[in-house]
């Protein structure tokens, strides 16, 4: 029997068979959009994406253009998600376009597939990275900057930008923005990433073993001393971070400005030089016009560390990114202390905003951590949850005043509270808590120990 001898209904029959048997959807329609015919593969979608898909088919019909291969994405009754690769194309019959078919590829499986395998990618990328970051002794990259304010994006493209030179560079910022976070951000996006990243606190040691330690001991150069190669040497073709370098002494700085200069150092004790190779990063939280005209910043050593200046905005400068850092850090602390806080009312918002922010975002990590470790049902942090200076910003000083309270007695209590908020704010790191104040280390010292503050007292 040929197929001129077989009945159109008969034909119909085996042509459905044919249809039924295969992998792909069958759908037509005529030019009102009335189903014609369709297999058992063709999905039940929701309204929304039949409308689009009779749409689409609607339009070939007035354009005669065929769509071949188009990816398309539908929801199906069962509110399951159907991804397909589409060809819509018309059928012409004595010079007229009497139907529109549509053929139909089920892709959902591969796409769940692809999904799958980028996770998973991703995931491996993520512990490579960490891996990574653990071997060269650094934590973070750009990618763990937050932020999308004009200002902090500028200056991440000028730190990408210096991480590919292998000047020294300077990093300006008050306490508490994240000086450490983007040396080592530099130090991962260059091409010595591999290599160690060594940071060293010039504050917290004195000169005389700071030395011992940036260059390096011979045995016998003082008692006890063994032969050790300092961190200039140990930080190879990486970088070491100067942390308040401002804190080095004039002659500790006249003796690394030669380092510099001649990238060689020799060892305390020691009678020959060693070639050094590693990148120079410092920091500071101080002006530096300020450090120089006092002398506390050898002019020749200024310029020479500070070749590449990048100086980080405080985040009173960046309020648009409050809510983003602040929601980052309710996500970490969540996690940390087993909560199920979900956002931030209006109003706690609003004065997370207004809030000057002295300490800068190392500030707004210790109350958001402060804060979720106190809250016990609540889903939201509301303007209760936050600290008292939140809500009553004078009320810290204006509450220990009283109406009898002589002079020498008031200025005593404000004296006390102003010091008190400011090591607070710093962590009670009093040299950061001095900066705040205009005051000497020395001097806050002694002014606590006229006021019986301890560095461990208890903050509001």
């Amino acid at each position: 029997m040929t197929a001129e001898q077989i009945f159109p209904h008969e034909m119909l029959t085996i042509l459905t068979a044919l249809a039924n048997h295969t992998q792909d959807a069958f759908y037509a329609i005529d030019a009102t959009g009335k189903e014609l015919f369709c297999n058992n593969r063709i999905e039940r979608f929701e309204n929304a994406s039949r409308d689009r898909m009779l749409n689409e088919m609607l339009h070939v019909f007035s354009t005669g253009e065929p769509l071949i291969e188009r990816y398309r994405k539908y929801a199906t009754l069962d509110h399951r998600e159907y991804h397909c690769l589409s060809s819509v194309f018309p059928v012409t019959f004595g010079g007229r376009i009497i139907a529109v078919c549509s053929i139909n590829k089920n892709i959902t499986d591969m796409h769940q597939l692809l999904d799958k395998a980028a996770a998973l990618e991703l995931r491996l990328q993520q512990y490579s990275r960490a891996k990574h970051l653990a071997f060269n002794g650094t934590n973070y990259s750009f990618d763990d900057i937050l932020g999308s304010s004009n200002i902090i994006l500028s200056v991440i493209a000028k730190a990408k930008k210096a991480a590919s030179a292998h000047a020294p560079i300077l990093i300006c910022g008050d306490t508490g923005t994240g000086k450490e976070l983007f040396a080592q951000s530099i130090h991962n996006f260059g091409s010595d990433a591999t290599e160690p990243f060594v940071a060293i606190n010039c504050a917290a040691i004195p000169d005389t073993l700071l030395e011992g330690l940036l260059f390096g001991t011979e045995k016998g150069a003082f008692t006890g001393a063994e032969k050790k190669a300092g961190l200039l040497e140990q930080a190879g073709k990486g970088s070491i971070f100067l942390d308040e370098i401002h804190h080095l002494s004039n002659l500790l700085q006249a003796k690394l400005l030669r380092v510099l200069q001649e990238m060689k150092v020799r060892r305390l004790g020691g009678s020959s030089e060693i070639s050094i190779h590693c990148r120079i990063i410092s920091s500071t939280n101080a002006d530096c016009n300020n450090l120089l005209q006092s002398h506390q910043l050898r002019e020749d050593f200024y310029y020479r560390i500070a070749v590449l200046t990048l100086t980080i905005p405080p985040l009173r400068e960046r309020k648009e990114d409050i809510v983003a850092l602040a929601t980052h850090y309710l996500i970490n602390f969540n996690r940390t202390y087993g909560k199920k806080l979900v956002g931030f009312s209006p109003e706690a918002i609003s004065l997370l905003c207004k809030h000057p922010w002295p300490g800068n975002v190392r500030e707004l990590k210790h109350v958001l951590e402060s804060t979720l470790t106190a809250v016990e049902n609540e889903t939201v942090i509301t303007p209760d949850n936050l600290p008292e200076n939140f809500r009553s910003p004078n009320r810290s000083i204006s509450r220990c005043f009283s109406a009898s309270a002589s002079l020498p007695q008031a200025l005593e209590t404000v004296e006390r509270q102003l010091i008190l908020n400011a090591l607070a704010n710093n962590g009670c790191n009093i040299s950061n808590a001095a900066r705040d104040l205009g005051l000497l280390r020395q001097n806050l010292q002694m002014r606590m120990k006229k006021l019986n503050i301890r560095k461990n007292t208890q903050f509001d």
